[in-house]
């Protein structure tokens, strides 16, 4: 039966759908004789059952009536509940045909209704993005989006995807919170705080008696773990903790790594936290060295709460992990804590402690450089108020919009400042309150660039492309390199883009960069949602999980760094590892806590993304490995090409089953392909995760696997048994592969161009902060070609996307 509504279509002309997309080729083919075949009797023009029609449903699944009708046909299809049982039924075959038909036409849909025609997406600042922005703003450092709900993920896996991000009343109530607390501790009017001083040496007394005494701890302070306590300190402002220290590093081992914690003491253990980064000592005896740690008392809120301990307990703490457990602070008593802990190891490295200097609060001048780059010195400053606060504003509103601020939003906050004057005895009182303001405006929270009436494409200015960038390697906002850059327009010149881009990739804060980015592209918060069964894995330690991530990292880091091609993260003959992680994988060569470039051997079995702990623990079940998550994680992450999501009531593998655990994983899941709902997606899937079966939970090498079971139904798993691992595998090309090193090859030799497309998409939806779209396909194209020119190094991917009218338009 001819649908008039085909004919119809055939002559519209979509803006956003054009007939090619909507596959009415397939339609006609083989979609509509199944609907003719299986469901007009029941739901056509003589009679329609639930007042379904399907003879006429409109096929435009963006503008069209029927969607929810499309999407109710689908997910009956995949219950088996239509066709009824007493009629005709399809078979395998067609019921895939038509399921595939309906998913790709939703799935089209769905991007086209996503689609911003190639603009950029009114973008608002993620909870890190802010933090960070707002310590740079204000020149304090602090939590300010502790109370923010968490960011959802996009469909591609990133945080900054403004066509996903919300706004709440309450969020809004959470921003002028965190402005109100910063601004009242940046603007002061009080006099200079008193400056606490604390010194503490080695009490020779309390050594004696203490063994074993050696050479490098007679007449010194055992190190390890050594506190003091700070009778009288602040609560507020910053301070400093100079560690004078050497180090004792027995052959073979790396430097011990020095943490210095803040907080008060509750007997068993001191809450707070660590002030600055973790240091490795390397000074030896005979030249010892003194070791700074910065940061903010107002990050210690604990410092303000009632104990029945008094003072401020400094920890010095040697936290130097191999994987053995035989550093780590102890579940004791403080006092037996540190007695455990000063006990010389001669296996380990030791830290030897000569003296801790506490200086606090930190002041260089008063009042601070961070009130002073707001409410600035000024000889007007008193005689023509009205004058300053306007400047004040001004000056403010520049660097909290990122831009020069037009006149009219000048003139909104300072008649809110007017308004509010008489209600403050001060004018710095006032200010608190005005400034607050802007930093509850979109202009403020969001990454604003207008367009025009018409929507059109446009050059972005100076000033929003100098924020595209620094949000997009930084994380925050410009510097005031960037601003000056702007401000003059020559940041529009690309000679003078690429030497800010090189700049800024130097400087420290593009780890942020780093670490953001990898997360967020390789899911490495996966490790937290996945917990270990000790049953399973009784010497795992949670702490492997860190250095999982690190590894991932770092990783990446190097690739970038080193120049390197990117075609190593599908296979390398290197990894980045520590010592508690070289230890986990079997691997000899890593020293220390710090990830270092370890050469791999085929031995080793591993090199590249999919063997590394991140991917493989990440992407399991905690008791087992998980080949259709690691399957579904290469599609996504590293060919972006991800499955359909799985039907509504998919049975699961059945652990407790009779004889289910004597089957390998590939015949379990054979068993579930048997499924017709489940055939057509487990083809595709199953082969990609089948290769890796090798690499158990935890990530290590395997050639058996444990199963649990119950000797009854219902009963605890307490029967332990072991089954070969399948690694062999069929594409969906139909390449034959077996064991992981075949399918990295796989990947190199059918997959390379896939992975740099990816890559690029990847990479380009991380810079624009938005998902890429039809539209975008031919600039994507032109830089992956760049990208393969260059030999594949994400340097000059990065350049070419910072330099592309991709991203200097919207």
């Amino acid at each position: 039966m001819r649908r008039p509504i085909i004919q119809t279509l055939l002559l519209l002309v979509l803006p956003s759908l054009n007939a090619g997309e909507l596959d009415l080729a397939n339609y006609e083919r083989a979609v509509a004789p199944l609907l003719d075949k299986l469901c007009v009797d029941c739901h056509g023009p003589d009679k329609q059952k639930n007042d379904i029609r399907v003879d006429n449903l409109d096929i435009d699944f963006v503008n069209g009536r029927d969607v929810e009708t499309w999407h109710d046909i689908l997910d009956l299809l995949h219950l088996g509940d239509m066709p009824p049982e007493d009629e005709l039924q399809p078979t395998g075959h067609e019921r895939r045909e038509l399921t595939s038909w309906i998913t790709a036409q939703l799935e089209r849909a769905a991007e086209v209704k996503r689609s911003t025609g190639g603009l950029g997406a009114l973008r608002r600042l993620t909870r890190y993005e802010y933090n960070n922005t707002m310590a740079d703003l204000l020149g304090l450092p602090l939590d300010y989006a502790k109370d923010l709900p968490p960011e959802t993920a996009s469909h591609d896996g990133f945080l900054n995807n403004g066509l996903v991000m919300g706004m709440s009343g309450m969020q809004l109530e959470y921003y002028l919170k965190a402005a109100q607390m910063g601004l009242s501790k940046v603007l002061t009017e009080d006099e200079a705080p008193q400056r606490y001083h604390h010194f503490n040496t080695v009490n020779v007394a309390r050594r004696e008696g203490r063994e074993p005494e050696t050479p490098h701890t007679r007449n010194i302070q055992p190190g390890n773990c050594f506190m003091t306590r700070m009778m009288d300190y602040p609560t507020s402002g910053p301070i400093r903790v100079r560690v004078k220290a050497h180090a004792v590093i027995p052959k073979g081992k790396g430097p011990p790594r020095m943490s210095v914690k803040l907080g008060v003491r509750a007997d068993t253990y001191m809450p707070g936290g660590p002030i600055g980064e973790e240091i490795d000592v390397t000074a030896t005896a005979d030249n010892p060295a003194t070791y700074e740690f910065v940061g903010h008392l107002e990050n210690y809120v604990v410092l303000t709460l009632p104990t029945s301990f008094p003072g401020m307990l400094i920890n010095v703490h040697n936290v130097y992990d191999d994987g053995s457990e035989a550093i780590k602070l102890l579940d004791l008593r403080i006092n037996e804590q540190e007695k455990k802990l000063n006990t010389p190891d001669p296996e380990q490295p030791w830290l030897v402690v000569h003296s801790v200097e506490v200086i606090a609060p930190d002041y260089q001048s008063w009042p601070p450089q961070r009130h002073k780059a707001i409410l600035f010195d000024a000889p007007y400053a008193a005689s023509e108020e009205l004058r300053y606060a306007r400047e004040v504003i001004e000056r403010f509103l520049k660097r909290a919009y990122r831009r020069p601020p037009s006149q009219e939003e000048v003139d909104e906050v300072f008649a809110y400042h007017q308004e509010i004057r008489p209600q403050y005895d001060s004018l710095v009182a006032t200010m608190r309150q005005t400034l607050a303001m802007p930093l509850v405006s979109p202009q403020f929270l969001y990454l604003m660039e207008p367009t025009g009436d018409d929507r059109a494409n446009r050059t972005l200015t100076a000033h929003e492309i100098a924020s595209r960038l620094s949000y997009f390697l930084w994380s925050a906002m410009p510097d005031e390199a960037l601003f000056e850059l702007a401000d003059s327009g020559r940041l529009l010149k690309p000679s003078a883009l690429k030497g800010q881009l090189r700049r800024m990739m130097a400087d420290s804060r593009s780890r942020r960069f780093i670490e953001q980015f990898s997360d967020q592209w390789l899911d490495l918060p996966a490790l937290d949602r996945v917990a270990v069964n000790p049953q399973f894995y009784p010497d795992f330690e949670d702490r492997t999980k860190e250095a999982m991530r690190e590894e991932t990292r770092a990783f990446f880091e190097e690739i970038l760094r080193s120049k390197l091609s990117a075609l190593n993260f599908i296979d390398s003959d290197f990894s980045m590892l520590n010592e508690r992680l070289a230890r986990h994988y079997g691997i000899d060569g890593a020293t220390g806590t710090t990830m270092s470039r370890v050469r791999l051997e085929p031995e080793h079995r591993r090199g590249g993304l999919i063997t590394q702990g991140s991917m493989l623990l990440g992407n399991s079940t905690g008791e087992d490995s998980h080949p259709i998550d690691r399957a579904v994680w290469i599609l996504e992450r590293l060919l972006d090409d991800p499955p359909a999501p799985p039907p509504a009531n998919v049975p699961e593998l059945d652990p407790e089953a009779p004889g289910f655990a004597s089957l390998t994983l590939k015949e379990q899941l054979a068993i579930h392909r048997e499924d017709d709902a489940c055939y057509d997606c487990h083809q595709k899937i199953d082969p990609w995760g089948l290769p890796l079966e090798r690499y158990d939970a935890t990530g290590l090498y395997r050639t058996e696997s444990l199963r649990l079971s119950a000797k009854n139904k219902g009963e605890a798993r307490t029967e332990k048994s072991w089954v070969p691992v399948d690694t062999s595998a069929t594409m969906p090309d139909g390449h034959a592969i077996d064991g992981v090193q075949q399918l990295k090859d796989y990947l190199m030799e059918e997959k390379r161009d896939a992975f740099a497309q990816a890559l690029v998409a990847k990479l380009s939806a991380y810079a624009l902060g938005r998902s890429i779209e039809y539209s975008d396909e031919k600039a994507i194209d032109a830089l992956a070609k760049r990208f393969k020119k260059s030999d594949y190094r994400l340097d000059s991917l990065i350049e070419s996307i910072v330099l592309s009218k991709l991203f200097l338009t919207r």
